[in-house]
């Protein structure tokens, strides 16, 4: 697929979700990444989900992540390559696929795939989401972090065959924290699709942790400068600033306390010395107090994720993304973004009356800038004059590396208002956005495109529907 040439340095564009390209030039997707498994203990040469898109075929169908694809219209995954799978991975004449999969909850469960095919040339809305975010980052963004946990699963078991869990008796000197503990396993592991069982339950989960402060500790008088870890809290569906120092340049005696999480669980029936299956240690450095209850409570889902598809033995990664935007159902030409090569049935562009083929003048009276490189200028442009009305309290790095991220100020909502609208920036795609003050002050939300289709010239006026999209995954 081609890659629109104007994209910034920083940002990139691919489509996130399982696509495949015929000669034709058609691709289509249904939602979902894989990959081939190598893990004895889980979907061994056969296909494992590793994402599933937000609005998608795949998600409402109820595929998640960690299942084991077992077969593609009836012919078995098993130890076929990825050029066989993506062979089989394509959307069937009616546009719908066949495949079985495997979980902790399941085996050789029937789905139903549908596929959407456009042209290989198109680029949606979603897609300049992504590209010109910085016309509304608090809308879009993308962002990523890593956690020191140093995870082990055992390679002589087979994962689905656990379906219940208990815990070991508790210290009876942490009760609290120990209960704290429980509770957030036990959500993850139903969640996971596992059943809780008092009495002979197929996995027990320890936990051990010290909490304790540096003795070494020397106070720095910069600390304000020191990188602040931000990580996404599957509990509040937000990045939270923590308490931690996670970076190589930071010297353990810079660390006010030492913090140590591990879970075990074990195979009680298991006579030999390989009792545990998995197990998840967390080592932290902390810049003050954070009590641990708080680090298990906001932690042990994150740990989880390495469970029971493991993605890295010594450091799990993290990437996160929301996009809330106007959806309108065009689609844009990427080698001549002027013309409409794609209206989605049922949209409100359709339901307005543009068609594929009409060419665009003009987006809320903004010159359509049809020229790659001076589009490119033009926006880096933006983003460097419009820096001042951001606001410097909300800065953080987003997943591309880029440090300057700040969300607008809004005392600035006005100024920010005139330069979306100027014309040596050309920021035709702000209409993303339309529904934000920053962007539009008149709080409506109505987008005008002015186009030409043949000899005609016209003016139509669409009420855009505003969809929002939020992924979290384990990398």
């Amino acid at each position: 697929m081609k890659k629109i040439v104007f994209f910034l340095a920083f940002l990139h564009f691919c489509f996130a979700s399982f696509s495949q390209q015929k000669e034709t030039g058609i691709i289509c997707r249904s939602g979902f990444t894989f990959e081939i498994s190598q893990q004895k203990n889980w979907g061994y040469a056969k296909p494992v989900v590793l994402a599933v898109l937000p609005n998608t075929s795949a998600e409402a169908t109820g595929l998640h992540v960690n299942d084991i694809i077992e077969s593609i219209n009836g012919e078995s995954t098993e130890g076929k390559d990825y050029t066989t799978i993506f062979s089989w991975l394509q959307a069937s004449g009616n546009g719908q696929i066949l495949i079985n999969i495997s979980n902790l909850k399941e085996r050789n469960k029937a789905m139903q795939l549908r596929f959407y095919c456009s042209s290989g040339n198109t680029i949606t809305e979603k897609d300049l989401t992504e590209v010109y975010a910085f016309y509304s980052l608090e809308n879009a963004q993308s962002r990523s972090f890593a956690c020191p946990f140093k995870t082990t699963v055992s390679r002589h078991v087979d994962l689905r065959n656990y379906k219940t869990f208990g815990f070991s008796e508790p210290d009876a000197k942490n009760l609290q924290l120990e209960n704290a503990i429980q509770v957030a396993v036990q959500k993850c592991l139903e969640q996971k699709g596992l059943v809780y069982a008092a009495k002979d339950p197929d996995i027990l989960m320890e936990s051990y942790y010290t909490y304790q402060k540096n003795p070494n500790y020397r106070s720095a008088g910069n600390l304000k400068k020191f990188p602040i870890e931000s990580r996404y809290n599957m509990n509040t569906k937000r990045m939270e600033n923590l308490p931690i120092y996670y970076n190589p340049l930071i010297h353990s005696n810079q660390a006010a306390y030492f913090l140590k999480l591990n879970i075990l669980l074990i195979d009680p029936n298991n006579r030999d010395n390989d009792r545990v299956i998995w197990e998840c240690e967390a080592n932290e450095l902390l810049q003050s107090d954070y009590p641990i209850e708080d680090y298990a409570d906001f932690h042990i889902p994150l740990m989880f994720m390495q469970y029971p598809y493991l993605k890295s033995a010594d450091q799990a990664k993290f990437f996160y993304s929301h996009y809330r935007y106007n959806y309108t159902g065009i689609g844009y030409n990427m080698d001549n973004l002027k013309e409409i090569i794609h209206v989605n049935r049922a949209t409100p562009a359709e339901k307005a009356g543009i068609l594929t083929g009409d060419v665009i003048e003009k987006i809320n009276d903004i010159k359509f800038n049809n020229n790659a490189k001076s589009a490119d200028s033009k926006y880096k442009q933006f983003i460097l004059n419009t820096m001042p009305f951001r606001d410097e309290k909300t800065q953080f790095t987003n997943a591309e590396g880029f440090t300057k991220c700040m969300y607008w100020n809004p005392l600035n909502y006005v100024r920010i208002s005139d330069a979306i609208k100027k014309t040596e920036f050309s920021s035709v795609f702000s209409y993303l956005f339309y529904f934000e003050p920053y962007i539009n002050l008149s709080g409506s939300n109505i987008v005008s495109f002015d186009i030409v289709r043949g000899k005609q010239k016209l003016t139509i006026k669409v009420k855009p529907v505003i969809v929002e999209e939020e992924l979290f995954e384990n990398r």
